[in-house]
């Protein structure tokens, strides 16, 4: 892999090993038409048996916030992923797995968050019918669920995604074309402008609509241990490649996102806020939204 000049400075507050990173338990998502009536739509379950560092309980508040509003059964689930964890489950979601040896350790080599059992039943349930929302941000959450993502062919790459130094963030817009217009931004509600807070970029199969797209701006970086830069680092291209993307799968479907932060509510308190609670303009509560429709439908 050729390595190319890229010095980056540290971005603070969107680190996820940051420990004043929190939820910001004060977000409350305002849905005028849910998906479903309150407390009698079908069971979302969230995964929480695998070191998440996004839980429902946790950083992903928010997420299971606009989840409960938009009428879904909320449930967790603290174990491995069997078929009687998914009995009754029409969505399963899992943000930033890890595997235990990585929990407190964000550098190479990083191992598999799901065993090859689980890998194969959540295949199996998926293309069976279910619904899967698969979350993982940059390294190590990228390569901790890269079997998993490979089952329904998509290639993770164990990195981070980034267009320059010091950016905190990123934008997806019709306006600079890395939002792609599809049947996600544009029905039930309208979506013009998304922003995500450095995550990955990952390789989408060929039946996949990409949603959230790179153009020859990024680059995906490749450290030996998170958040850990150098010069001499291996790189990659990442033009082409995608963050958020959605596809079928057998009898159901799959969401694939490259980036935890931009659908839930997170804070530095006092500091700046960052997700759906952003005080910047954005409509990622619309296309959460819209891919909870998609899902369902």
């Amino acid at each position: 892999m050729k390595k190319l000049m890229f010095m980056i400075s540290f971005l603070p507050f969107i680190s996820c090993g940051q420990p004043q990173q929190e939820a910001d338990m004060n977000y409350e998502p305002v849905i005028e038409k849910p998906l479903f009536e309150e407390g009698k739509g079908p069971v979302m379950l969230i995964d929480g048996g695998h070191n998440n560092f996004h839980m429902a309980d946790g950083k992903f508040t928010g997420f299971a916030k606009v989840a409960r509003a938009d009428g879904f059964q909320v449930k967790t689930w603290s174990g491995a992923i069997t078929q009687k964890a998914l009995q009754g489950v029409k969505l399963l979601v899992i943000a930033n797995a890890l595997h235990i040896a990585n929990q407190d350790n964000w550098k190479l080599p990083v191992h598999s968050a799901f065993t090859t059992e689980e890998v194969r039943l959540i295949q199996q349930w998926v293309s069976e019918g279910g619904r899967l929302f698969l979350i993982a941000d940059h390294m190590p959450f990228a390569g901790a669920t890269e079997p998993l993502a490979a089952a329904f062919g998509y290639t993770f790459y164990n990195g981070f995604a980034m267009s320059g130094p010091g950016k905190k963030y990123d934008i997806f817009s019709v306006e600079n074309k890395l939002l792609k217009p599809s049947e996600v931004t544009d029905k039930p509600h309208s979506v013009k402008s998304v922003i995500t807070y450095t995550g990955q970029a990952f390789k989408i199969p060929e039946m996949a609509t990409s949603v959230l797209s790179f153009d020859e701006q990024y680059k995906v970086l490749l450290p030996q241990e998170a958040w850990k830069f150098s010069k001499d680092m291996d790189m990659m291209p990442a033009n082409g490649l995608s963050q958020l993307a959605y596809s079928t799968y057998g009898n159901g479907k799959v969401v694939v996102a490259g980036e935890a932060a931009m659908f839930t509510a997170q804070q530095i308190p006092g500091v700046v806020k960052f997700g759906l609670n952003s005080d910047m303009p954005n409509d990622n509560l619309s296309l959460l939204l819209n891919l909870f429709d998609w899902l369902m439908r």
